[in-house]
Formats: C-alpha cells, structure tokens, sequence
C-alpha cells in the first residue's frame, strides 16, 4: 500500500478503530438501559459459573490480546521503510481491533442471553483496553521508530517523497 501522506494513513486506521467501537458500544449500551430498567429479560437462565466463566474468558482473552499487540507493535520499528511500517501496522491493528470487536459483540450478546450488566463492565474493559492503543500520528511515529526529517515529515501531514 502507498498513502500519499501520513494523514492518509491515520485516516485508514481511525476509520477502521472508530467503525468497530462504534456498533458494539451502541448494543451494550441499549442492553446495558434495557437490563437496568427491569425491561429486559434473561433469555437464558445461567448460574454463576457460567457467568463467571465467561467474564473471566473474555477479560483474559482481551488481555492477552492487547499485550500481544503491543509486544508485536514495538517490532515495527526493524522494518526498513516506512511503507513497510505502515503496512505491517495495518495489518496487525486490523487483527487486534477486528478481535477487540468480536469480543466486544460476544459481552454484548451474553448481556442480553443472561440479563446481567456484567458484561457491560466486560465491554468497558475491551473499550479501555482499545483506548490505549488509540492510533496517533505522535504514537505511531514513536512505534515506528521515525527520527529527524521523516518524523518531522509524518507528523506534520507533509505529503511522503517517493523515491
């Protein structure tokens, strides 16, 4: 992939970040009123351990992957160009946040199988997870491992030169 400038490229990445916070957080958010008011009814009878379970899966799982993503993110800086940075970045956050998403989707249906706003805490935990590798020119600079002219060049917006 070649992006004309680095504001191109943030583009891509938050638009893709943004699209698969925002439909989970929608569910969540309407079971999470529905459950509280006393509208919404289990669909499911579940006992603790199931629920338990559960949560403790996703939090791990969530976790894991977010430290997986953040070990794998500090090797970008190896790569040789920038365009490799990029692309490498793309693919791996595509990964993580499509995971994220998923994961997110999962809280929000076991919010309204089982009636029990747990999983929105779940959710909120995948939501602070995700919150704290938000992409960032200035974070992605960093990750990427950029230095004088080309870092000034990336987090400027300036349009890359081609060789």
């Amino acid at each position: 992939m070649k992006y004309k400038n680095s504001q191109e490229f943030l583009r891509r990445v938050s638009n893709l970040y943004n699209a698969l916070l925002a439909f989970p957080l929608l569910l969540v958010g309407f079971g999470y009123l529905e459950v509280t008011n006393g509208s919404w009814e289990a669909l499911m009878e579940s006992d603790t351990s199931l629920v338990g379970s559960m949560i403790v899966g996703l939090v791990a799982i969530s976790t894991w992957l977010s430290l997986r993503f953040k070990k794998e993110s500090r090797k970008l800086a190896l790569l040789e160009t920038l365009d490799d940075k990029m692309d490498a970045y793309f693919m791996l956050a595509s990964f993580y946040y499509w995971s994220a998403f998923g994961l997110s989707i999962i809280a929000a249906i076991m919010l309204f199988v089982v009636a029990n706003v747990a999983f929105a805490v779940v959710y909120a935990y995948i939501l602070f997870w995700m919150s704290l590798f938000r992409p960032t020119l200035r974070s992605l600079a960093d990750l990427f491992g950029l230095e004088d002219e080309e870092r000034r060049v990336f987090l400027n917006k300036e349009d890359f030169k081609r060789s």
